[in-house]
């Protein structure tokens, strides 16, 4: 649905157009950096640098500028001129690129899009000739209250619910069909796009430091979270010569600045929980872990299994995200022997609210009061998530209906609402 796509997008990004007429918008791939641009930002000229070094510029017709120095006279001349030029991939161009920029500074209005991983290294480094120059405008996953109510208005609310941690991803949007739209669709139709989504980071690399990366992510794939765990599965498949985490910590540096991993603290310990940033990524990848899914044909009844199985985590970590937004705090888990607790929101390390999430049909009362007891040392809300809705003092009982109708509501303050 068109209107989805364009609402969630507008919302999105709608802090855009405060920043200066020289802006960088960049991203990993598939984040909708080209589609932000071409439907929401007014631009005159529109550069796109292929691969191999040519430009094809888009304007009252397209034609392709084979010469960087031309391409740099006609920029100059449409910049001088006051017009709005982007320039999309503009890593592709020679690194000279950069010291060009800051001759043009600050005439017409001038944006740039490229990978988060180029970004890192060139405009971004502390020896830039454009730091300072430049305002920068990261695009990552949508907002995760965003793409549920958005979803919300549309299609039925616990659908919304289950959906949403996938069409966070904003490439995925093109698969919204309404009430028709299926996960396991939205994997077969892009399981050539999701190995893309590493785009150029690890094509440059060389072919050795390529296999570590993509072996990082089919780790977490495989739902190994811990280093130590990652690191023994990458020595047993001979992508490092030690099992180590320090041999890894390196990589998951970089695959963080690229917007491909994510780590979540873990309370009141040292640490982390690694996990892919994007969910229709890891589910992608399982699969062909498992059943070499990027590779065959795969029925659906086989796809339902996993995404079966892996939904219920996915929408534990996806609540995290959306509670942590509405409490305006930081989302942090927390595991032990005898239990985990799905997440729990602090602020300057006071807790706000403590969350158990049962995405079953299966769930009771009793499930509720063992979550009380399990959680009563903890200061803060006690929030239970699930598909239904219980009455029961100390907790706050949560369905994706009173979420929605919460965050839709016109009271802000989350503590105000509950």
């Amino acid at each position: 649905m068109v209107v989805t796509v364009i609402e969630v997008t507008r919302k999105h990004t709608s802090k855009l157009n405060e920043l200066s007429n020289y802006t960088l918008i960049y991203g990993r791939r598939k984040v909708g950096k080209t589609f932000l641009v071409k439907n929401f930002i007014d631009h005159d000229l529109y550069y796109i640098v292929k691969r191999g070094g040519g430009i094809i510029a888009e304007g009252d017709s397209i034609k392709n500028i084979e010469s960087f120095e031309l391409f740099l006279e006609i920029l100059r001349s449409e910049l001088k001129s006051g017009k709005t030029a982007v320039v999309d991939e503009f890593q592709r161009l020679p690194e000279e690129f950069l010291d060009h920029i800051q001759s043009f500074h600050p005439e017409g209005r001038l944006i740039l899009t490229g990978s988060s991983f180029h970004v890192m290294k060139d405009i971004l480094s502390p020896k830039s000739p454009t730091l300072g120059l430049i305002s920068e405008f990261k695009l990552s996953l949508v907002s995760p209250i965003n793409i549920f109510t958005e979803l919300g208005k549309h299609i039925d609310i616990v659908k919304a619910l289950e959906l949403s941690p996938y069409l966070r991803d904003p490439w995925t949007l093109q698969y919204f069909k309404g009430e028709k739209t299926s996960l396991i669709d939205i994997l077969n139709f892009s399981k050539h796009s999701i190995p893309s989504l590493t785009g150029e980071v690890f094509l440059e690399e060389e072919r050795t430091l390529s296999e570590v990366y993509e072996g990082i992510i089919r780790s977490l794939a495989l739902g190994r979270w811990k280093l130590k765990e990652i690191a023994d599965l990458l020595y047993s498949r001979g992508l490092i010569d030690i099992p180590d985490p320090s041999r890894i910590r390196p990589y998951f540096k970089n695959m963080m600045s690229m917007d491909l991993v994510r780590r979540i603290p873990l309370f009141h310990k040292q640490g982390y929980r690694y996990t892919i940033r994007s969910p229709i990524m890891e589910l992608g990848y399982l699969l062909d872990e498992r059943y070499n899914f990027f590779e065959k044909d795969m029925s659906k009844k086989r796809i339902q299994v996993v995404t079966d199985d892996n939904i219920p985590e996915h929408i534990e970590r996806y609540c995290g995200d959306i509670f942590a937004e509405l409490y305006d705090g930081e989302h942090e888990y927390h595991y032990s022997s005898e239990f985990d607790i799905d997440f729990i929101i602090t602020q300057n390390n006071d807790v706000l609210a403590v969350g158990e999430v049962k995405w079953t049909d299966n769930v009771s009362k009793k499930d509720v009061y063992e979550f009380l007891e399990r959680t009563e040392y903890l200061a803060g809300d006690k929030i239970f998530f699930s598909k239904k809705e219980f009455d029961i003092e100390g907790v706050i009982s949560l369905t994706p209906k009173r979420l929605f109708d919460l965050i839709t509501g016109e009271v802000t303050d989350m503590h105000k609402k509950i």
